[in-house]
């Protein structure tokens, strides 16, 4: 079977599945046909049976044997018998004479079944259907019985010949049907296989030269459909390969063009700055440390060193920013990193009023990331909606959960204020390095810019969404299987944060 054609086991299979189809819708037409048939008649015999016993009742009980005698010769013929018996089932009026023993030998039946008022009997070549109905008088006692048969020998020939032409139209059309079958596989199925055959045998080959054998089809095309497919699957892995080394280099020259821009400012800026708030910060504290000086002064030397350290820290944010570092990644629970980072900004949240209402579900969410960074993304987003809340007070809403079907394989975190939101004519400047909507010192609009590009760098993304009832920042990265030990040291609290 295996060897086979594909043509020829479609017309084996199609031949295999078609003729009992036909042969048995054909028996089922016949059978209906002759059922209704039959029945049609027995109905007309039934009808004909009880109308004649009335009037046999009637003439039977009123001694008109006369009557009697002309209803049974004019219901008498070559295909149908009449008669009339006693309640001992012997014959009491029959229209010919000469029927008295074939009707006799009718009625075995009905003795040998009192109860059947219907039966067949053949009796030599005829078949008879025959019907028997009580006589009652006015008393309702059966005093008599008449019997009507009838030759169905015609009847049983009809269908027969009903039968065998049914058959003989089945063979008939399955016939054709094989006759067609071969015809239309090899026009609409072998010869396109047998084409596609030679084109992917070629294809595959890479040459001009025809293989095709003539043998099965579908292993031809099988195996040379596992040639492509090896092909392609190591076609695949070179592009891959490619376009990773051109993502690196891309990455590489974007990071090269970021670091000819921040990088010259931020070189300028730690010299020119650097040094000598250095030397400002040094004399200050020497103030502050040294001969004992008023409150006034102390807390105006505290307030210097306090905003020296300031501007040093945006100094760094800006060589951060600008500068490629290694990262240390593992597998890591994100439900921990978020947990970790409430902790830090918790008491900063209950200072200003602020609660923070955190969901991060049952279920771990595993991502290969650097825990470091990402806890300065939480803790950057989480103070970001703290600073919207203030000063009137709010609550933050951080939500950790799996993607959802349409985003399989990828965890989300969100952070939710109920703050006045971002205006709309600031909506796509949100994440440019040095933008924001705070009051004069108390940002830098760098927080945002760098926790995009951690989670970038994480295959990730942050967006928002936001409206006159608060702002929702969603941080989506991929979440990686669980095939190893998760790291559960969270990040340590003196890690610099944005």
């Amino acid at each position: 079977m295996s060897s086979m054609k594909i043509g020829t086991r479609l017309t084996l299979a199609l031949l295999l599945a078609l003729a009992p189809l036909l042969f048995g819708r054909m028996y089922v037409s016949v059978r209906r046909s002759a059922t209704v048939y039959v029945n049609d008649l027995e109905r007309e015999m039934r009808a004909t049976t009880r109308s004649l016993a009335l009037e046999m009742e009637n003439d039977v009980l009123r001694n008109e044997w006369d009557e009697v005698d002309d209803i049974l010769r004019r219901m008498t013929d070559d295909t149908t018998k009449v008669a009339l018996f006693k309640k001992d089932l012997t014959v009491m009026r029959t229209a010919v004479p000469g029927d008295a023993e074939l009707i006799g030998r009718m009625m075995e039946s009905r003795a040998a079944d009192p109860e059947a008022s219907e039966f067949q009997k053949r009796l030599g070549n005829t078949d008879w259907l025959a019907r028997v109905v009580p006589l009652r008088d006015r008393s309702g006692n059966i005093f008599g019985y008449l019997l009507v048969a009838q030759d169905w020998t015609e009847v049983r020939e009809d269908l027969a010949a009903r039968t065998e032409a049914s058959i003989f139209i089945s063979i008939v059309i399955i016939a054709v049907v094989v006759a067609l079958i071969p015809l239309l596989v090899r026009r609409y199925v072998s010869r396109p296989l047998a084409e596609l055959s030679r084109k992917v045998t070629r294809f595959s080959d890479g040459e001009l030269r025809d293989r095709y054998s003539g043998a099965d089809e579908v292993s031809l095309l099988t195996e040379e459909f596992r040639k492509l497919d090896e092909q392609l699957t190591v076609a695949r892995r070179d592009l891959l390969a490619r376009h990773r080394r051109e993502l690196e280099l891309e990455r590489s020259l974007q990071h090269a063009e970021r670091l000819a821009t921040v990088g010259t400012l931020a070189s300028g800026l730690a010299h020119e700055i650097g040094t000598p708030m250095g030397i400002i910060r040094g004399r200050a504290e020497q103030v502050l440390h040294g001969e004992p000086v008023s409150e006034r002064a102390r807390k105006g030397l505290e307030i210097i060193i306090s905003q020296i350290d300031r501007v040093s820290r945006i100094v760094r944010m800006l060589l951060d920013y600008g500068r490629s570092r290694e990262s240390h990644r593992s597998l890591c629970d994100v439900r921990q990193i978020v947990s970790h980072a409430m902790s830090l900004v918790e008491t900063e949240a209950a200072r200003r009023h602020i609660a923070m209402t955190p969901d991060l579900g049952e279920e771990p969410l595993v991502a290969e990331c650097d825990s470091g960074q990402l806890q300065q993304v939480f803790v950057n987003l989480a103070m970001n909606a703290i600073d919207a809340m203030t000063p009137q007070g709010g609550t933050l809403h951080i939500r950790a959960r799996s993607g959802s079907d349409g985003e399989a394989g990828m965890l989300k975190v969100e952070f939710e204020d109920t703050g006045p939101g971002v205006p709309p004519q600031h909506a796509a400047r949100v994440f440019d390095p040095f933008f924001t909507t705070k009051e004069p010192g108390n940002g830098t609009g760098m927080g945002l810019a760098v926790s995009q590009s951690i989670i970038r760098d994480h295959h990730g993304e942050i967006s928002f969404e936001s409206g006159s009832g608060g702002s929702k920042f969603r941080v989506t990265m991929p979440r990686a299987p669980v095939n190893g030990a998760i790291a559960h040291t969270a990040p340590s609290a003196k890690e610099d944060l944005i």
